[in-house]
């Protein structure tokens, strides 16, 4: 391919909370990729700081919308309804991309017309390193390092309808995905949760690695971002609160949309479950994301056989969390 017009669209999706001092290097490092044909969709979830006014400052060189508060589900959604691309890259506020991250991308779909899905790695980097006129310096930094084997083409799907868990599903900014294969899984149920992440980039990675074959590369194309956030400042009875309602919704919804995906759906639902009842917040600020409700209406629906599936998975993981902090 010769032309900017036989490249296919990228579009970099950044959904963003309350991150005005973090975002402008997000929206900065998706422009000033050195893959031409992109779009910048910048979702901005009902942010109470001077987000708004950041994303205003680019006008017309991204796409903005502007929400309500509605959880990252939501914002994932307006922003997939909003983009154009035959390639979907999503990158959190607060991280950063490489500027060549795109073009390596796109080379990766293009080498194997099966690859629906593209997953990378990110550098963690300290927000005080991350300084003013020197990310050039970091980004040299991070190529200079070396990084793992690619694990190259990978074909998951049996392994998922048997219920084992992939171990190289990596985080938000470093998920990448065909147009075609996203609008298998989107819209994405709008649960919001005790902390707006109820629904969350779990539910698309593991149907995603379900549905298609894929290619995961070790190489660190982006920054991922250590700072405080909310979930670093939570004691652990909160954060198994927390990781419990997202686990419980993911495998409850993944079990009611992907039918096909029961034995992982159960597995994420009890993993979630076991978790939420070993945290002292079960009683408390009950939400859309209610695990009992969840479970409840999940045994509903269930023969005998597989209610004593579920319940077997939930003591299993009860114990294990005995003796360790997350299952």
């Amino acid at each position: 391919m010769t032309t900017q017009t036989k490249l296919p669209l990228v579009s970099i999706l950044i959904n963003n909370y309350n991150y005005e001092n973090f975002l402008s290097n997000a929206i900065d490092s998706a422009l000033n990729q050195t893959y031409q044909n992109i779009e910048v969709v910048v979702v901005d979830d009902g942010s109470t700081d001077k987000s708004c006014q950041v994303i205003n400052q680019y006008g017309d060189q991204i796409v903005s919308v502007f929400k309500k508060n509605g959880g990252q589900a939501s914002a994932l959604n307006a922003g997939f309804d909003a983009s154009k691309g035959e390639i979907i890259c999503l990158l959190d506020a607060d991280d950063i991309f490489l500027p060549e991250k795109v073009s390596q991308i796109v080379a990766l779909f293009q080498s194997d017309s099966e690859v629906d899905w593209v997953f990378t790695e990110s550098a963690p980097v300290e927000t005080s390193e991350i300084l003013p006129g020197k990310l050039e310096d970091l980004f040299a930094s991070i190529r200079s390092q070396p990084s793992a084997e690619d694990l190259g083409k990978i074909n998951f799907r049996k392994n998922i309808l048997r219920g084992q868990l992939p171990n190289f599903t990596p985080s938000t900014s470093n998920l990448c995905f065909s147009r075609k294969l996203l609008s298998k899984l989107f819209p994405l149920p709008e649960i919001k949760g005790l902390s707006g992440m109820a629904i969350t980039d779990l539910y698309i990675k593991l149907p995603a690695v379900g549905l298609s074959a894929g290619y995961v590369t070790k190489e660190n194309l982006g920054i991922y971002r250590f700072h405080n956030n909310y979930y670093k400042n939570l004691d652990l009875s909160k954060k198994r609160r927390m990781f419990g309602e997202i686990y419980t919704t993911t495998g409850y919804w993944i079990s009611r949309n992907f039918p096909e995906f029961k034995a992982i759906g159960r597995k994420i639902l009890g993993k979630g479950f076991a978790t939420y009842l070993s945290s002292t917040y079960t009683t408390q600020q009950v939400t859309d994301a209610d695990c009992q409700a969840m479970l409840d209406d999940y045994l509903s629906s269930s023969s005998i056989f597989e209610k004593l599936k579920i319940t077997l998975t939930i003591f299993y993981y009860r114990i294990r969390l005995k003796f360790k902090d997350f299952v």
